[in-house]
């Protein structure tokens, strides 16, 4: 077995001469760029005068928004920590998303994007357009529908609500109601303008949007075209479902096919 040996191979000197060089160069590059770093981050340099605000504020305040950035005026432009900026706006009322940008030489812009309140919920609450359940006492918003439901099932009470208006809307009807009880049963109030209807429909808690289909299909064909008015509907049935006139006392089952 037999030693391995290793072989220096000395570098000549025009070779140890234009590495020192590079080594030198790459010394001098990173001095360079640390005085400029330092010159361009000077507090008094480059400040910033003026910060615009981008959104459609109907219940954030300008005045709070003013308030929180009134302290980043002046400040270095290239220095301003954004992403607290972004952190220290989010905790204003009614404010659900910021994002801010550096506009040169001397401007920030601040894009505002503020909660949508989408349904009324229970008693005084609401519910955004991030399905979170905000209270509001006092607070009167018109043409929004009406949403209730146990603590904590804004998001699943929010989908039913888009699968059963999708369902209504092919037909002409508006969903202006929807209730999701402690048991798991669904309720729903809706109405037809056109015919001046206003129609109390009871889903139960299976086959919901099965059961909803069945109903749109006849109301579509046959219900619609009817003379009378509905009253209220219960669709808990196997094959069918029972309909209320609104000048009709007792309940008239109608077959789905």
């Amino acid at each position: 077995m037999s030693n391995s040996e290793q072989v220096h191979v000395p570098l000549s000197k025009h070779q140890t001469g234009s590495l020192l060089s590079s080594l030198l160069l790459l010394v001098l590059f990173a001095a360079g760029l640390l005085l400029f770093a330092d010159y361009v981050l000077q507090p008094d340099r480059f400040p910033v005068s003026r910060i615009s605000f981008i959104g459609e504020f109907r219940h954030v305040e300008k005045s709070a928004l003013q308030q929180k950035v009134a302290p980043y005026v002046g400040n270095n432009f290239f220095a301003i920590d954004l992403q607290k900026m972004e952190t220290s706006l989010r905790d204003i009322d009614w404010v659900s998303d910021v994002s801010v940008s550096r506009r040169w030489p001397d401007r920030l812009q601040v894009n505002i994007k503020e909660e949508r309140l989408i349904a009324a919920w229970n008693k005084e609450k609401w519910v955004t357009s991030d399905a979170a359940v905000v209270e509001i006492p006092g607070l009167k918003m018109k043409g929004l529908p009406r949403w209730s439901g146990p603590e904590g099932t804004q998001a699943l009470v929010q989908l039913r609500y888009h699968q059963f208006s999708n369902l209504l809307a092919d037909v002409g009807m508006q969903l202006d109601q929807i209730t999701y009880s402690q048991r798991g049963a669904w309720q729903l109030i809706a109405h037809n303008s056109s015919r001046n209807e206003k129609v109390k429909i009871r889903l139960g808690r299976r086959d919901m949007t099965d059961r909803l289909y069945r109903f749109a299909r006849a109301y579509g064909q046959t219900l619609d075209k009817l003379g009378q008015r509905l009253e209220a509907v219960d669709l808990r049935y196997p094959n069918g479902f029972a309909v209320k006139w609104d000048s009709i006392e007792e309940e008239a089952p109608v077959s789905a096919g």
